[in-house]
């Protein structure tokens, strides 16, 4: 048997359907809150485990009986307003995994982590993988969480885990059914297209499509080494190639683009970040985000390539398909025929 936290994540629902396919004889079954849409998995045959991640009964019940632990369960906010629980649930939820895959003698435990969990390094230097966690003195409450639940993993290979851990950057793509912060800046820009002057900032990422991300967790659980973790990093991109490529994968005509300054942005940002506190709404920019796309993002997954396999397609396709489905499942209009396309010459 083999279990899945946060199944209904955009990593999450892509890994079950991957599962099941991949294992069609052996049961699977997912861990999810009380309340939680299942309707994204029509068709398939699981198994339901209803609980909180934060509580050790329910993981154990949860854990008791698999083979194989995909534990992915946790919550991403880029301005938290109750940090202590992200850190109960990212840091002793992932606690509460460990002790019930020790406990039940799990053949192998996948844990996702993140690339914010992994020392932001100077002067463009290249990040590769570490085993040394917690990093101190990461931005924000999710990095801190993200890299003290690695520690936690960690913590539980020295004791016996046969565990291998996989390390994210920004996951972008398709079946995205709650709507994720790059979810909502694409579906944003998508509304965007009749602008033909566009502002932005010196600011870039890494960004890897969901499906390379499933299909190396994947290769982690069936090749890694036990006790390494894999980058599953994608491509570098700015703000202004993102306007660009999402303006070639609607063929929409491509905008003039001029440049702002950051300390305008972050000012920006922070004021935005109060606004939407005080009307409850979830911004797409905040601080903490700009401080993001301001960090290093020159990010290897050269083990993962050499070890596992992984190697992430072009993100124009990454784009294409994104808008498609968003398209599709109704997040965003159709585009209207008509408008001839601008293209790019992607390297």
């Amino acid at each position: 048997m083999i279990l899945v936290t946060g199944a209904t994540g955009h990593l999450g629902n892509i890994l079950v359907k991957q599962l099941a396919q991949l294992y069609p004889d052996e049961k699977l079954r997912v861990f999810l809150l009380p309340g939680e849409r299942v309707d994204m998995f029509n068709g398939l045959t699981l198994e339901l485990i209803f609980g909180d991640i934060r509580r050790s009964g329910d993981v154990r019940k949860a854990v008791n009986g698999a083979r194989l632990v995909f534990h992915l369960a946790g919550l991403i906010d880029t301005a938290p307003r109750h940090p202590e629980i992200m850190s109960q649930v990212n840091v002793g939820g992932t606690r509460n995994i460990v002790e019930a895959c020790l406990e039940y003698m799990v053949e192998r435990l996948v844990y996702v982590s993140s690339v914010h969990a992994l020392p932001d390094l100077p002067d463009n230097q290249l990040i590769t993988e570490i085993k040394d966690f917690p990093v101190p003195d990461l931005l924000g409450p999710y990095a801190q969480s993200k890299s003290a639940a690695t520690a936690v993993v960690y913590d539980g290979i020295t004791r016996g885990l046969n565990a291998v851990i996989v390390f994210p950057a920004g996951v972008i793509g398709p079946f995205d059914y709650q709507q994720s912060q790059m979810g909502r800046m694409l579906r944003y820009l998508s509304t965007q297209g009749w602008i033909r002057l566009i502002m932005t900032f010196n600011g870039a990422y890494n960004f890897v499509d969901a499906r390379d991300v499933v299909d190396g967790m994947i290769a982690a659980a069936q090749k890694g080494r036990s006790g390494e973790g894999y980058i599953l990093s994608g491509h570098r991109v700015t703000m202004q190639e993102i306007i660009k490529l999402e303006r070639e994968a609607l063929n929409q005509r491509q905008p003039k683009i001029f440049f702002t300054f950051n300390w305008l942005v972050r000012l920006a940002a922070r004021i935005t970040h109060i606004t939407c506190w005080l009307l409850h709404i979830k911004p797409i920019f905040t601080p903490y985000s700009i401080a993001v796309l301001e960090s290093n993002s020159n990010i290897s997954h050269d083990k993962a390539t050499c070890e596992l396999g992984y190697q992430p397609r072009p993100l124009l396709d990454t784009f294409r398909d994104s808008l498609a489905w968003m398209a599709d499942s109704g997040q965003i209009r159709r585009r209207k025929p008509g408008s001839k396309p601008v293209r790019l010459h992607q390297q």
